[in-house]
């Protein structure tokens, strides 16, 4: 299936087994690197650098956004729910002018930054990730939420501002991952 914003030739790298919904966007390619069995669902934009590693889902309708100059890294087994928003550049929106076309010096108090993603982490539909935020190994945020800071690894949080709920199970998680790669292979 054929993307129609841009040709996978344009991507920095992209691994074996993926596929690409027909109508995501990314506006830039060249700074997007995907790992192998990947599955990126229609209708998500991606406008900044992103490093996805393999076995990442990003589900239908998610905001990948930040610009040229902010960062995403989904590692291994991470998965986004339809509509999450992850956010890596944000502003105040108290002064400056608020259009992507005007140079960063205009914009006011703009935050640039990171998400980092790690192995196994979940983060619930309609969520919002805020810039310089970790999601540590096993980390999951429930639907409807938003993370202004780093989240615990293998706990589970939720709310607006999230806040941890439980621990998850990380040994299971782990024998899970092992049975699949066992299984992979």
């Amino acid at each position: 299936m054929e993307n129609i914003f841009f040709d996978l030739k344009q991507l920095k790298t992209i691994g074996k087994n993926v596929i690409i919904g027909k109508t995501v966007r990314i506006r830039y390619p060249e700074l997007v690197e995907i790992g192998d069995n990947v599955i990126i669902d229609d209708f998500t934009y991606i406008s900044t650098s992103l490093k996805l590693h393999s076995f990442v889902h990003i589900s239908a309708g998610c905001k990948i956004i930040g610009g040229k100059n902010a960062f995403v890294e989904m590692d291994e087994f991470s998965t986004l729910a339809p509509n999450v928003v992850l956010s890596a550049g944000t502003d105040d929106y108290l002064s400056g002018i608020a259009t992507p076309l005007v140079p960063i010096k205009f914009k006011g108090n703009v935050k640039i930054g990171r998400i980092i993603l790690q192995k196994h982490c979940i983060i619930g539909s309609n969520s919002v990730v805020l810039p310089d935020v970790i999601c540590h190994e096993g980390a999951s945020l429930g639907a409807l939420s938003l993370a202004k800071k780093d989240l615990e690894a293998y706990s589970l949080y939720a709310g607006i501002p999230a806040k941890f709920i439980k621990e998850r199970d990380r040994e299971e998680i782990l024998r899970l991952e092992n049975n699949f790669k066992n299984e992979f292979r």
